[in-house]
């Protein structure tokens, strides 16, 4: 493609990225006049974490947005060369069933022999699924916080953890100078992976399973689940004792409570507060399941032996399909038949 039109080489580029068809909200030119006869564009890729990029200034529109898709191209130029080398992925066979448990294991160890990662799995994905181990419980948001400042013509980005005990909450990592804001809080998040995994005592406690209700907060002491304590009450509305993370319901609104549907139509309420990681264990055309990256503790998560429904409708940024494996962020929320996934978007 190296003839290509930069526009149609990052179209096609994001295509094989994203492993779907992108629409005109991923990619979004915008084109300002400068006097007469000059012209700078700016294209903005959702798709990528709106990262946004400008052009050189040029005497014409329609240049200036050649440009910019030519700086956006040369600053993702690592995942570029990795999505065009990646072979194209092979349509399954409509007709088939889903992979049986024996199919899932025999293709993991297969993708683990050939040393094969998931690109969607980030420095990011990878610290928010070792807090929520650790904490036990989903993540609140002013949890994980990234800031990131401009130094010269590169980047540099911190991360916060409030969520891990003692000191460790007040703890901040920076990482190292990028080229993008999204490259900068990667590299800071893998600097506080690299710490977190070498503590003992973090380390243990995020290999450790959760308990019935008992933890070590910040100095060491005990949750209060004693009255009044938001985190019980949506589990005493259900007669569920000892949850950890989960939501009321709001103010006027029960579980179970509205009309009636089916489906991915019927009465929902949300539990979690922050989005958490997933990946695709089946998908069907229309509708999948989905794993969680840590195990759920709620009364439905047993429902559907752990898995969780999603529907194509709940499907974010005009995705139709998903792809077995792919590493997912969603809300959870739960109706009549078990829990389910909403604003399903790629990690």
């Amino acid at each position: 493609m190296a003839n290509a039109d930069p526009k149609t080489e990052l179209n096609h580029f994001l295509q094989k990225h994203c492993k779907r068809p992108v629409t005109k909200t991923d990619i979004v030119f915008t084109v300002q006049k400068f006097g007469p006869t000059q012209y700078q564009a700016i294209v903005k890729i959702a798709c990528l974490d709106g990262q946004e990029y400008a052009s050189e200034v040029t005497s014409d529109p329609k240049a200036a947005e050649k440009s910019a898709a030519e700086q956006a191209l040369e600053a993702n130029a690592d995942l570029v060369s990795a999505a065009m080398a990646a072979p194209n992925a092979k349509k399954r066979n409509s007709t088939a069933g889903p992979l049986t448990p024996a199919e899932r294991a025999a293709k993991k160890a297969k993708a683990e022999e050939e040393g094969v990662e998931n690109p969607a799995i980030t420095p990011k994905t990878q610290l928010n699924s070792l807090c929520m181990r650790i904490a036990k419980r989903f993540l609140q948001k002013g949890e994980t916080v990234y800031e990131c400042n401009k130094v010269g013509l590169q980047y540099q980005a911190t991360v916060t953890l409030a969520c891990l005990p003692g000191e460790w909450g007040e703890r901040a990592w920076a990482g190292h100078l990028s080229a993008t804001k999204q490259k900068a809080e990667q590299s800071a998040a893998e600097e506080a992976l690299k710490d977190i995994t070498e503590d003992e005592g973090l380390s243990a406690e995020a290999n450790t399973p959760k308990g019935k209700g008992k933890g070590k907060g910040k100095k060491g002491g005990k949750f209060d689940f004693g009255k009044g304590n938001p985190m019980l009450m949506a589990g005493a509305m259900m007669g569920w004792d000892g949850g950890w993370g989960w939501g009321a319901p709001e103010k006027g609104k029960s579980w179970g409570k509205g009309k009636g549907g089916c489906g991915a139509n019927q009465p929902r309420e949300r539990i979690t507060d922050t989005p958490v990681i997933g990946t695709v264990m089946e998908w069907k055309g229309t509708f999948g399941w989905l794993q969680s990256a840590i195990p759920l503790d709620h009364p439905a998560a047993t429902s559907r032996g752990g898995k969780i429904y999603v529907h194509q409708k709940d499907l974010a940024f005009s995705m139709d399909s998903l792809l077995e494996g792919q590493a997912l962020s969603f809300h959870v929320y739960t109706d009549a038949s078990g829990l389910g996934a909403e604003e399903v978007s790629i990690a």
